[in-house]
This record gives structure tokens, sequence and C-alpha cells, in this order.
């Protein structure tokens, strides 16, 4: 029987095949929940491309730039973003997570386990808005990371932290923030196909990206240094996920020592978002039973905000709550002129992605456990994880 029929029974509960039928048929799927809805269709749906973004201000662009049409609705999505959308031949797809990592945890594995898709072959493009780090890059900057590092560590309020201490954050295991972590959760880093990276960072760099408003440019300017006072560009950087929002040049450089640290120098930290480690471990543990191929996965995340301003001396709350920015619209209008040219590039020459093996991975794929059983050599960790 498909796995697809199988997971008919564990998700649906009601599975019923016609008795002169082949059990191999893939039968409507009736959902016990969804208000009764039956999934009448008589095959999967096998994107070429599944869009991932977080919230619709972010999907979209998408939505209306790839014609979007087919909406899905499926279990276990956002009760806010109940759909999957995809255009008319169903070769593009999208889904809206919802924000934060319980969100994203969530909605990916609805979709990696709902029998309607098959993502086995599918090329699954993060695309969403994040902060940056001045010293990493600008407002409007299109970045693809091949780590997704996570900040899970122990905090102890700073006000009542040793004198000595730089930050309230340390690793787990660890009595100071200098010691690498001891224990592991297992979701603190992900490492991704650099191979696939390199070929979306390679067309986007070839792109003409929006500079955005005179106001993005005037904020831009009030930095005295590059790359935070440039015009954006498509660069290869490292991302950070955390459920706390937060802002400020101590985090800034606390989270940037600790990715340091974490990933053994291999990793360079630039933006800040709430949702890809969640996001990528729904999307490892659907690949450990070959519902997706990990070695498909592109994070993008364009730069909607600064992590900090020098000018403000002290008035952090001020910087964060108060100035407005600006570069949500820009962000967003660079995520769709990037993330376009890898779609497109995947949907239009799809015999050389089908395979894998054009943009197959040289470097280590998945999570500190080794969960995908890679035998490529791990440039971070220790040998004893």
């Amino acid at each position: 029987m498909k796995f697809a029929a199988l997971l008919s029974f564990a998700f649906a509960g009601v599975s019923c095949a016609h008795p002169t039928a082949s059990t191999s048929s893939f039968y409507p799927v009736k959902t016990a929940g969804l208000n009764e809805t039956v999934y009448d269709e008589l095959e999967t749906y096998k994107p070429k491309v599944m869009i991932v973004n977080m919230f619709d201000y972010e999907a979209e662009p998408f939505l209306e730039g790839f014609d979007l049409v087919h909406n899905v609705t499926i279990p276990g999505l956002s009760p806010i973003y109940p759909e999957v959308h995809c255009n008319r031949n169903y070769s593009i797809c999208e889904v809206i997570t919802g924000e934060g990592e319980i969100n994203a945890a969530s909605t990916m594995t609805a979709l990696a386990l709902n029998p309607l898709f098959d993502l086995a072959d599918t090329y699954f493009l993060v695309a969403g808005i994040a902060g940056i780090s001045p010293r990493q890059g600008t407002i409007g900057d299109v970045t693809f990371a091949r780590f997704a590092v996570q900040i899970l560590e122990y905090e102890v309020d700073a006000r009542q932290m040793p004198s000595n201490w730089t930050t309230g954050y340390f690793s787990y295991g660890t009595t100071n923030s200098t010691q690498y972590p001891a224990q592991w959760y297992g979701t603190e880093i992900f490492e991704v196909n650099e191979a696939l990276r390199d070929r979306a960072l390679k067309l986007a760099q070839k792109t003409d990206l929006f500079n955005g408003t005179a106001g993005n440019a005037e904020f831009r300017a009030l930095y005295d240094y590059a790359p935070a006072n440039r015009t954006p560009k498509a660069i290869a950087c490292d991302t950070l996920t955390a459920d706390t929002y937060w802002f400020g040049s101590d985090f800034d450089e606390a989270f940037s020592n600790y990715t340091d640290l974490i990933t053994n120098g291999t990793a360079t930290y630039c933006t800040t978002q709430q949702e890809d480690n969640a996001t990528l471990e729904a999307l490892m543990r659907a690949a450990q039973y070959g519902l997706v191929d990990f070695s498909r996965i592109v994070i993008m995340r364009s730069a909607s905000d600064f992590t900090y301003a020098d000018y403000y001396d002290n008035e952090t709350t001020y910087f964060f709550t108060e100035v407005s920015q600006g570069g949500s619209y820009v962000a967003v209008q660079n995520l769709l002129v990037a993330g376009k040219a890898f779609i497109e590039d995947v949907v239009s020459d799809w015999d050389t992605y089908k395979n894998g093996t054009v943009y197959a991975p040289d470097n280590y794929l998945g999570d500190v456990f080794g969960s995908l059983e890679e035998t490529t050599y791990r440039e971070w960790g220790t040998d004893s994880e």
C-alpha cells in the first residue's frame, strides 16, 4: 500500500477501499474534523518548489507574482493560514507557517505528513524578512544561509549576573558564555546544502534589487560604516532563530560570539528571525523517512531592520519602539526579486534539478545528532557528539 494511503488511516481515521479494487490505489480521504472535509483528488500534488513564508505580508508578493490561484486546505496548518496555495499546474506552491517556532514546526510537520502532497523531490525556499546586524549587512539585503543557529541557552537576568560577565546567556551544561555546550537539545544548529545555497545566491546576485525609498537611504546613512550604509546586495551569511524578538548591540555581539563558538567559527551570523530552526527540524524529521529531501532546502532572509543603532547611545528601547526604520517594504520586494530567480530556474530547468545531482552537497547536512546518518565530515561540534 502506498505510504500516502497509510497516512490516510493515521491522519484521517477513515479510508475505505472498494472490496474489488486494488489496495494500492489512492482513494478519497475523509477527515474527522475540518468541517468533515473530503479529499476527492485522485492524485497527489508534486510541486517542484514549495515557498515557505511566515506571515501574510511576506506571502503577498509570491501569491501575486506566481498566480497562486489554487487553495488547498489541509489539517494541522495555522488556524489563520489554513491553506496551501499553488499555481495553475501545481508546480509552484506556497505555505504560510505563522510566526514563531511553535507555529513553524507545527505547520511544516502537518504539511510533510499530509497525503495530498508528495514532497520527496520538492525544493523548499524559506523566504522571510529578518533583522540584520549592521556589522554584516543593510536594510534591503537578501541573505542566503548555510547555517541556522538557535539561541537555546541558559539565561540569567543581566542585572544579577557576575560583574565580569558581558552577557547573561551561556550554553547548556556550562558555567559561562565562553564554554562550548556540554548538553544539546538537538535543534541548536542545522546545516543545509551549500552548493544549492551558492546556486540560489548566484542567481540572486544577477538580479536588480530595489534600493527602497529615500527614507531607507537616509536611515542607512546614519551609520558611518559599511556595510550598514551601502545599497542592498544578495549576500551569503547565516541566521539566528529565537522566539524572543531581541534588539540591542550587546545582544548582537553576544549572539555573534555564540554563533562563532558553537559552529567552531564556521558560521557567520547576520540575520535574526523566529522560525527557521523549527522549520528545519520538522523537515529533517520528514527527511528521515523519505518524505522530503533535506538537500533541497534554501534559507533566504531579507533585511527589514537593523538589530541596533550606534547613534542612539543608551536609548535602545526608543530605537526599537519609536524609530521607524521603514525597511519592511523593500525587504519583501527583494524577497520576490531574489526568490523568483531561483524558483524560475528550478521550474524551467527541471531536468537539471530533478535528480538532485548537479547541485548535490559536498558539505554535512542536518543536526548535531547526525540524524540523517551523514558520512560527510562535519566542521562543527566535537567528536563526542
